[in-house]
């Protein structure tokens, strides 16, 4: 026992976080998990997938976030503007980080489609941005929505704390989601390897700890099963989940998801509930250790 105690003190949470992200986006033939969302089709089916799904998550999101009329808000990772564009009608400023292309693109319609002048955009990876040159701070808020794909964490974490005065919240999953247990299955006859998943919230806690934060952890499930008329329909959406690029990939896949999938009134029906976790805590009260 003391030395499995012994272990546990002096594991560096970082690089299990670091190995881990590595193996996944090495396994999905992927360098940053970013890229999947180059393509601005993929990136407005995205918006158009949250606004017919997510909305009512969306508005328990904000309504929980420490902010008011005037308060400044850094999004990092803000896709489409999917909390950037309904935060911004409750905020003085918002400043969205957005590295990928396609996103970007949709980003820049949607602010001006909503005719949002109170967002500003960087278009950089959050680990490379320059707190001090491209950013705004302090922030009363800070967010990452499941856009944790930063090999360094911790690095990405104190970078988030040098600019904010207020609240940090993290949204990330726990435990495998559904794509990862399909993927588990599937991953070695589509892409001759074996798949990883991305570390999960309680390594990111580990990391948080030895970081001396303490934050309120509160888990929930996404309860949204996804329906489809035909087997094509699902196969077009799953496609960049499992990372295909073949006509005989999409042709396994189309047979997995036949094989795999409900068929109710019509529809096929996939499975997409995952339980997640939201992550928070104030950069300055009893949360941190001083």
């Amino acid at each position: 026992m003391g030395q499995i105690m012994k272990d546990v003190y002096n594991t560096d949470w970082n690089h299990v976080w670091t190995e881990q992200m590595r193996m996944s986006q090495r396994s999905k033939n992927r360098k940053e998990c970013s890229s999947m969302w180059e393509d601005r089709e993929s990136a407005k089916r995205f918006w158009d997938m949250s606004q017919r799904d997510g909305q009512k998550r969306a508005k328990e999101t904000i309504k929980d976030l420490h902010i008011k009329p005037g308060s400044r808000v850094l999004d990092i990772g803000a896709g489409p503007g999917t909390l950037a564009i309904p935060i911004s009608e409750k905020v003085g400023h918002v400043t969205a980080v957005e590295p990928s292309k396609g996103m970007l693109e949709v980003l820049d319609d949607k602010i001006a489609e909503y005719r949002r002048e109170n967002i500003s955009v960087v278009r950089k990876r959050w680990e490379d941005i320059d707190i001090e040159k491209d950013l705004e701070g302090p922030y009363d808020v800070a967010i990452a929505s499941f856009s944790l794909g930063m090999p360094d964490i911790r690095r990405a974490i104190e970078d988030m704390q040098a600019v904010s005065s207020g609240h940090i919240y993290l949204y990330w999953f726990a435990g495998n989601t559904s794509w990862d247990e399909h993927s588990l299955r599937i991953w070695p006859t589509l892409h001759g390897s074996e798949y990883y998943p991305s570390p999960k919230c309680d390594i990111l806690f580990n990391v948080l700890y030895q970081m001396g934060i303490y934050p309120h952890m509160e888990p929930f499930i996404i309860g949204r099963s996804e329906e489809y008329a035909t087997l094509d329909d699902a196969v077009n959406e799953q496609a960049d989940h499992f990372a295909i690029k073949t006509e005989q990939q999409r042709e396994i896949l189309r047979q997995y998801l036949k094989e795999n999938m409900q068929f109710e009134n019509g529809n096929y029906i996939y499975d997409a509930r995952s339980t997640r976790v939201r992550i928070w805590w104030s950069v300055n009260g009893p949360e941190k250790l001083v």
